[in-house]
C-alpha cells in the first residue's frame, strides 16, 4: 500500500484530511528566495523562504511565528519565562573575572531546559550537544536533533536558543529526514538572520 492509499484509508476512518495531507506530502523544494518576517511586538525578526506559508501572533510576554511548506517548518518563539530564569541563574552577572564553566552559563541552562518540551513533541527525541554560536542576541546555543514525527516519520532539525534583554528566543527548524539535505542550508540561513525586531 503506497502513501496515497494509506492517506485515503485514514481520512475515511478519522476525517483528518488536513493533517494527513501534510504527513503524505511530497519532497519540499529547496528555497530560492527569502523575505523578512518581523514580530509585531518587535521581539524578533527573521528571514524565511518567501514561498512558505507564514502565520504569527501572540500576546504580552509571548509571541510566535511559524513558516511551513509541506512537512517542513521553521518556528520562532519569544517568551519572557526563559529570559527571567536566565537572569536568575546567570553567573556572568557577578563581577568575577574567572571563566565560567559552560554548564553554569545561563544560555546553556536555558537551552537545556528546552529539551523537555522537544521530547514531548517528538518521539524518541535525540539531540547533539549544544554548540556556542553568535546571533544578534549575543551568545546563543545551537543543537541538531532527530525524532519521530506524525505517523512514525523520522524528522531532522535544528534548535537554537538565544537570550534577549527580556525574552528567550527559540528557533526550531525541522523536516522529514528525506528532505534534510535539501533544506538544511535554508535552515542555516534562516537561523543566521535572526535579529531584534526593532
Amino acid at each position: 500500500m503506497n502513501c496515497f492509499d494509506v492517506c485515503r484509508v485514514l481520512v475515511a476512518g478519522f476525517g483528518v484530511a488536513g493533517l494527513l495531507a501534510t504527513g503524505c506530502s511530497g519532497p519540499v523544494a529547496a528555497p530560492t528566495s527569502f523575505t523578512t518576517y518581523a514580530a509585531k511586538d518587535q521581539s524578533f525578526a527573521i528571514d524565511y523562504p518567501d514561498s512558505w506559508e507564514a502565520v504569527g501572533g501572540g500576546q504580552s510576554g509571548f509571541y510566535s511565528a511559524r513558516f511551513t511548506s509541506g512537512s517542513a517548518s521553521i518556528k520562532v518563539t519569544a517568551d519572557m519565562v526563559g529570559s527571567v530564569i536566565g537572569n536568575i541563574v546567570d553567573p556572568n552577572s557577578t563581577s568575577s573575572t574567572e571563566e565560567v564553566p559552560e554548564e553554569l552559563k545561563a544560555i546553556y541552562q536555558v537551552h537545556e531546559m528546552g529539551k523537555e518540551k522537544m521530547a514531548e513533541e517528538f518521539a524518541n527525541f535525540q539531540e547533539s550537544p549544544a554548540t556556542p554560536v553568535q546571533t544578534a542576541f549575543g551568545d546563543s546555543r545551537l543543537a541538531e536533533f532527530i525524532g519521530g514525527g506524525s505517523f512514525g516519520g523520522k524528522m531532522h532539525g535544528y534548535r537554537l536558543t538565544a537570550l534577549g534583554v527580556d525574552r528567550r528566543i527559540t528557533v526550531v527548524c525541522c523536516c522529514r529526514e528525506n528532505d534534510w539535505k535539501t533544506l538544511e542550508p535554508a535552515f542555516r540561513k534562516a537561523i543566521a538572520t535572526l535579529k531584534h525586531g526593532r
